[in-house]
């Protein structure tokens, strides 16, 4: 049984770039396109052999607005909302294809000089070909940040899911977490590398338990003032409580995305 994992793990970065507090608007508009390459996109298990995995390509689209707003003087903590919308299309699978309107709200808070946390709640509805497959729920992440020079931090996430489809099979509750690095070689590229695990319990009438982990490395460069170049890769390694249902996929993705 294949489960896309991009529109979760996307809302959970959308909500992670903020964790830097803004200082210069007081909305911000962003957008972005993203075209990866997946070579398991049906997630055909690795034994005995991997003669039945298929590669896909697809797109994704996303854009949303974000309202920030300091609650102090000293400008440590912040009230940050957002609102967006995301959708996934293949070229091949189109049975996978997907979209997700998502809102968010949270505190940003200067914890100490290097130090910073952050604490989101949301709520979505995901539409897919799928009517039994479409849902709603509600979420939150957590995330702690430490900077540990001006061109290295370290950041931890949290994060919990309670989505609820139309066919109670597909409904599940999940839990995320991880760390990456982040390093900022130059001036206008950002690289990030991390690891996440993510585990979900559906709600079967046999015990249904998913585990994914995740090695990602991403690579951002600053085009002009507002436009940005975005590459990444990662490596998942997911398994089930069933035997023979493990499987891996590598994903090469290559986007551009802008922020005004």
């Amino acid at each position: 049984m294949r489960f896309a994992l991009i529109p979760t793990l996307t809302a959970v970065v959308v909500a992670g770039v903020l964790v830097a507090p803004p200082v210069h608007a007081d909305v911000s508009l962003n957008a972005g396109v993203r075209v990866s390459q997946d070579n398991n996109v049906n997630g055909s298990p690795d034994t005995p052999n991997k003669a039945n995995q298929h590669s896909d390509t697809y797109q994704a689209l996303n854009a949303g607005i974000v309202y920030f707003t300091p609650l102090d003087d000293a400008k440590t903590r912040y009230f940050i909302g957002q609102a967006g919308a995301m959708a996934t299309s293949y070229n091949n699978y189109n049975n996978l294809d997907g979209s997700m309107l998502i809102a968010s709200a949270g505190i940003y808070q200067q914890l100490a000089p290097t130090w910073s946390g952050q604490l989101m709640g949301r709520g979505f509805s995901r539409y897919t070909r799928q009517p039994t497959r479409d849902s709603g729920g509600f979420g939150g992440t957590l995330e702690v940040k430490k900077q540990l020079t001006q061109t290295f931090w370290l950041k931890g996430v949290a994060d919990y899911e309670d989505n609820r489809a139309n066919l109670s099979t597909y409904s599940y509750t999940g839990n995320t977490w991880g760390m990456n690095l982040g390093y900022v070689p130059l001036a206008d590229t950002f690289v990030n590398v991390g690891f996440s695990q993510n585990n979900r319990d559906f709600k079967t009438s046999v015990p249904f338990r998913t585990s994914t982990q995740m090695l990602f490395v991403e690579l951002s460069q600053r085009l002009t003032k507002n436009w940005y170049l975005n590459g990444g890769y990662a490596s998942m390694k997911n398994d089930s409580n069933y035997a023979g249902t493990a499987y891996t996929n590598h994903v090469l993705s290559i986007g551009v995305s802008c922020s005004f």
